[in-house]
């Protein structure tokens, strides 16, 4: 499903950490496939209800080669979509110096009130750690929904400041198009012995398709403000997630809850 816009910078990125060590005769270094499930509940304020689900599979063809696949269907007020996802990663070198690229395409069309729409957006992102806490990444994601166009570039900072605390902060402007996006971002992560606490926000000015507030609604872009929180557990063959969203843009609001499984898949660091 579709996430806040401070955590759209799907899983593979953080896949690029991944580091093996293990030689390969003797042990499969490669993390397991992951199958997601999700679904999610949404209000958008004095308007209506919606919801939606998705599917995502990941798959390590090295712990430093990650492809996926995914499938996805929401519905807002009058605006319905879906659409289908491809993506990967390649990364290179150390957790002290690791090069990572990164992409993915979605496509498919929507609905609303009665009237069709396309849906696309393309992602392109690279990420360099300088030491093995300080990493950058720099994206830019092609947006082409209905009559909304354009490209929106951001650049993050990541910095792990412990083994189970990590924060994000992050800067998004368009150029070209009718986005009329700018965006600063925050996140911080806490990686408990039991649970996983994510935290953050974004502040700026938006475009309704961007952040998917009603796709195919075109509206000049309007103030906006979001907040999130979540919590996480992960067991020995997954984990789970639970993520609530807080979303104003201009007069409305949009509040989303969203429930997340994911199974591991295969055999994690196992003798061959």
């Amino acid at each position: 499903m579709r996430l806040p816009l401070t955590l759209s910078c799907w899983s593979l990125a953080a896949s690029c950490l991944v580091a093996a060590t293990a030689s390969a005769a003797d042990v499969d270094a490669r993390p397991p496939d992951r199958l997601t499930l999700a679904a999610n509940g949404s209000r958008l304020v004095d308007v209506d209800d919606g919801g939606g689900g998705s599917l995502n599979w990941l798959h390590y063809f090295t712990p430093d080669a990650v492809f996926g696949l995914g499938a996805e269907h929401q519905i807002i007020a009058d605006s319905q979509w879906s659409f289908g996802s491809i993506r990967g990663s390649l990364s290179h070198g150390d957790a002290a110096s690791k090069f990572s690229v990164f992409g993915e395409v979605q496509y498919g069309s929507g609905d609303e009130n009665g009237r069709n729409f396309d849906y696309a957006i393309e992602v392109l992102g690279l990420s360099q750690s300088f030491t093995p806490k300080f990493s950058v990444q720099v994206e830019g994601r092609q947006i082409d929904i209905d009559t909304t166009h354009g490209n929106l570039p951001k650049l993050g900072l990541t910095y792990i400041w412990t083994q189970r605390l990590a924060t994000n902060i992050g800067y998004a402007h368009s150029v070209g198009g009718n986005l009329g996006t700018e965006l600063t971002t925050a996140r911080i992560d806490h990686y408990g012995r039991y649970v996983t606490l994510t935290l953050g926000g974004a502040v700026g000015e938006a475009d309704p398709s961007v952040i998917n507030l009603q796709p195919g609604l075109r509206l000049p872009a309007r103030h906006l403000k979001e907040g999130f929180v979540g919590i996480g557990r992960t067991f020995a063959r997954g984990e789970i997630q639970l993520l609530g969203d807080y979303l104003k843009l201009a007069e409305s609001e949009k509040v989303t809850l969203t429930l997340s499984f994911t199974a591991y898949l295969g055999t994690r660091g196992r003798a061959r």
